[in-house]
């Protein structure tokens, strides 16, 4: 796990965390558990011991899955998840650097990716779906909306997004949430890196997922609230 990384936790796997390092170690926990406790399908049981025996490879799924559109042969994926656990950030910023060179870019996402099952194309898991974003500096992305709400972290960065009229300031390693149906757009005084991660693999199968462009001032929102003091 390097900074930028993106692991998943598939769904009843058992997991531990350590940390080998000399400094202290933060990451950002994405998890549907409202979903799963309003459904009363929580369940949880302690392994044996203390931590897991290491009994395969460093790196398996990387080496196995990360190819992307090259899959082993001889694996084949059961499960609804991804197969790949965890997306390295030096190849998902290599990728949007790239695509930023050469071809054009959402106006409402900016250069934006998702993460996705290498077997099925999918999202990586059954509950979220989950995305990067480089936006470039000086652009401000046109505001649009979306049912599902989304969480975004800052790689990487400085600007502001303006959601639901009110300005947010954030820089590196700031978290912020967009509620669902809420209009959205961003701005990047430097070049920004953005994940986040929402549930619209909950909304789409049923028809329910939409999505809505703002039209009016040019696709800007008007800011009822200056920027608020950071805490």
């Amino acid at each position: 796990m390097d900074p930028g990384d993106f692991i998943t936790t598939p769904n009843w796997t058992w997991h531990d965390h350590a940390n080998e390092g000399v400094a202290p170690m933060v990451w950002l926990d994405g998890l549907d558990v409202p979903l799963v406790n309003y459904l009363e399908a929580g369940f949880y049981n302690q392994y044996q011991e203390e931590r897991q025996s290491l009994t395969k490879p460093n790196e398996l799924s990387l080496r196995l899955f990360g190819a992307g559109t090259l899959t082993p042969t001889w694996q084949r994926q059961k499960g609804i998840h991804s197969p790949l656990l965890n997306y390295k950030w030096e190849r998902t910023q290599e990728m949007l650097s790239q695509l930023a060179a050469a071809s054009e870019e959402s106006p409402y996402d900016g250069v934006s990716v998702e993460y996705t099952n290498p077997t099925t194309g999918g999202p990586v898991l059954a509950t979220m779906a989950c995305f990067a974003q480089m936006l470039k500096p000086g652009i401000l992305t046109k505001a649009h909306r979306h049912v599902g709400s989304t969480v975004y972290h800052v790689v990487s960065g400085q600007g502001y997004s303006v959601i639901g009229g009110q300005r947010f300031d954030w820089e590196e390693k700031d978290t912020f949430v967009v509620p669902s149906w809420a209009w959205h757009e961003h701005y990047a005084n430097d070049e920004a890196y953005l994940f986040s991660y929402n549930d619209s693999p909950l909304l789409q199968p049923f028809g329910l997922y939409r999505e809505e462009a703002y039209l009016e001032n040019e696709g800007h929102q008007p800011v009822s609230a200056p920027p608020l003091p950071r805490p």
